[in-house]
């Protein structure tokens, strides 16, 4: 809460929960066409929040061969049989929590029905990925064995293929992760300000900031991007980051994170919602600024909207010099609840008063309530 005469900060802040994007450290999309243009898509890789089972929330869901536990086949199964495609993503990292940083190789399996030969499989892989990796034919490479690594492409013109084996090589990944995020509302700033803490990085390009405003507690506006905060890139140290959202008006907002990667992948994280409220909650009498000053300066105040002043009130704010003498009227009629700020000053003003150096005082009276501030005129 203000008190009178003082500039403090004022928030109220929302903090949300660890981890908070649901961020594959590595996503790898891979696509298949048969000979008939059909295109299927897979996504598997690492990710935060990945068991060693089928995690629905990703979008894992056991629709085709299971291999003994706890091997798991993510697959495409093309038309005509089963006719639907199956555990569109696997991300999967050792261990429950997934222990990062990770280094080492993980086994992929694809399976998928093929109807019009040549198969094409077609891949464009992060840098995360060695150049080690391979994809194989499940007969040991006997028949395919083919770097699995940067853009490239597969064909399959054998038609006992069905099955491949997809060893990845990982180096070192350092996952975005997000470990706090918080909003607060400055009060006397008339802005909000976001921060939010990373644990990690890799490939961090930066953090686009989305903000929409709730017109009605039913109604919302679309998502508009107001400003980009850099990355660090790839980092294992925790970094602080904070954005300041100044064109802002009375209203309830929401705020995410747009966490984007160099290579132009993306992930939102959670959405946390702020009440924007600057009406005046109490009579404040500014000191002016600059203070001292030469030959101008500016007196702000604040008439609250309370029980007592829900109406028009007579406002004064007078000048005085240390003698007691009226120097200037700045404000003399009914003011409305609000805030509101006055320049006064020697020269280039309505006001030219010529006043010499010294101490004033300059008072506030507003219904019941009176305050006063010293100021310096310094030539």
């Amino acid at each position: 809460m203000k008190l009178l005469k003082l500039f403090l900060f004022v928030s109220f802040t929302l903090v949300s929960s660890i981890n908070i994007f649901a961020q594959v450290a590595v996503d790898i999309p891979i696509s298949v066409k048969d000979n008939s243009g059909d295109l299927w898509i897979i996504n598997f890789g690492l990710d935060l929040s990945a068991t060693n089972g089928i995690d629905p929330s990703l979008g894992e869901y056991d629709g085709c061969f299971l291999g003994p536990p706890p091997l798991f086949y993510a697959c495409w199964s093309l038309p005509p049989f089963p006719g639907f495609l199956s555990s569109p993503k696997d991300y999967r990292a050792p261990g429950n929590p997934p222990a990062f940083p990770f280094n080492g190789t993980i086994q992929y399996s694809i399976i998928f029905v093929p109807t019009n030969y040549p198969i094409t499989i077609i891949w464009n892989l992060p840098p995360e990925i060695a150049p080690t990796s391979t994809i194989q034919d499940i007969w040991g490479g006997s028949l395919i064995n083919k770097p699995f690594w940067g853009y490239d492409s597969l064909v399959i013109t054998n038609t006992t293929i069905s099955q491949l084996y997809v060893f990845v090589d990982y180096n070192n990944i350092v996952p975005v992760e997000l470990i706090s995020f918080t909003a607060s509302v400055l009060q006397n700033e008339k802005a909000v300000q976001l921060n939010w803490t990373t644990a990690t990085e890799t490939n961090n390009s930066g953090f686009e900031i989305n903000r929409k405003k709730l017109e009605a507690r039913s109604k919302e506006s679309e998502w508009e991007n107001i400003g980009f905060v850099p990355g660090f890139g790839t980092i294992t140290e925790p970094k602080t980051y904070t954005f300041r959202d100044d064109n802002i008006t009375n209203g309830i907002y929401k705020y995410r994170l747009k966490q984007i990667d160099f290579d132009g992948s993306f992930e939102y994280s959670n959405e946390i919602e702020v009440e924007v409220d600057f009406t005046p909650k109490e009579f404040v009498l500014y000191q002016n600024y600059p203070n001292p000053f030469n030959p101008t300066t500016t007196i702000k105040f604040e008439i609250p909207s309370v029980e007592t002043t829900r109406r028009v009130v007579f406002t004064t704010l007078k000048v005085y010099d240390v003698l007691g003498n009226e120097v200037a009227t700045l404000v003399n009629e009914e003011k409305q609840p609000g805030v509101y700020e006055v320049e006064f000053g020697n020269v280039g003003t309505s006001r030219d008063l010529s006043l010499p150096s010294g101490v004033y005082f300059y008072e506030l009276k507003v219904g019941n309530f009176r305050d006063t501030n010293k100021m310096i005129l310094a030539k």
